[in-house]
């Protein structure tokens, strides 16, 4: 990446980089990823379509991006924009955004949008959230990542983050890297270099499941006191957001190419 060219861009997009989350706050749990709640062994390839988002029955939807279709209007969240291209995703269409400045990029759906990753994920019976990612070009090592996946609630406020909460799980396969294993292709059904997510959602649970932890984007400056459990959460998810890293951890400003596709969820 010509880091020299990004360099004013980077610095005057400093601000819009923050706002992935801003102080937060966790309540933990042991996190151990030999227990983690990620379904390792999910086939992507068996999901289908779905657009009414009143489901009654067993069954799943993933966004191609085929067609510039974008259910849930995913994005990067820091970007300056993106385009979605015709070939070389996992497989054809894709999202691919060529200039992510972020301390840690988070592809999510849109704040206050309501789409089929939204909602009542009890009701639904919500049992799985996945995506498939790329990293065509970074800076700053990031091979010691971890990829996380926040389902947050947005308190009432959609566009005042700072009084958003939720709950995370960190899942035990490393963000996706640049550097492609020439066996990549023989190794994975996946083109060389996607790498596919998986997380179990159990969205019955009465409380915080093992694994995930609660979250709060702030302690004060909200519009709303940050109040919520697990079935709260599991009855109002507001946005869905996966995460380069560990959100108890800084890491240093970079510049990323990056690609997502199939982002999908599935429900019995």
């Amino acid at each position: 990446m010509k880091r020299t060219l990004y360099l004013t861009v980077s610095l005057l997009l400093l601000a819009a980089a923050v706002t992935m989350f801003g102080p937060g706050c966790s309540d933990n749990s042991p996190v151990d990823p030999a227990v983690q709640n990620t379904v390792s062994d999910f086939d992507a390839a068996t999901l289908s379509g779905a657009a009414d988002k009143e489901v009654t029955e067993a069954g799943s939807f993933v966004e191609t991006f085929d067609d510039y279709g974008n259910e849930g209007d995913w994005s990067y969240g820091t970007s300056t924009g993106f385009v979605i291209e015709q070939t070389g995703g996992n497989p054809d269409w894709y999202l691919h955004d060529t200039l992510v400045v972020s301390f840690a990029p988070h592809p999510e759906t849109s704040l206050g949008t309501e789409s089929i990753f939204t909602g009542n994920y009890k009701e639904r019976n919500i049992v799985l959230l996945g995506i498939d990612l790329r990293s065509f070009d970074y800076d700053l090592d990031i091979s010691s990542r971890y990829l996380t996946l926040f389902l947050m609630n947005d308190n009432g406020t959609p566009y005042d983050i700072a009084d958003d909460w939720g709950a995370y799980i960190i899942g035990p396969d490393k963000v996706p890297s640049k550097y492609v294993p020439m066996l990549a292709a023989a190794e994975t059904a996946n083109a060389p270099g996607w790498v596919s997510y998986d997380f179990e959602i159990p969205s019955q649970s009465r409380r915080l499941p093992e694994g995930w932890n609660s979250w709060r984007n702030s302690m004060t400056g909200g519009s709303k006191p940050t109040t919520g459990n697990w079935q709260t959460l599991m009855q109002d998810v507001s946005y869905v957001r996966f995460y380069y890293g560990d959100p108890e951890s800084y890491y240093l400003l970079d510049t990323y190419e990056l690609g997502m596709d199939n982002p999908r969820i599935a429900w019995e």
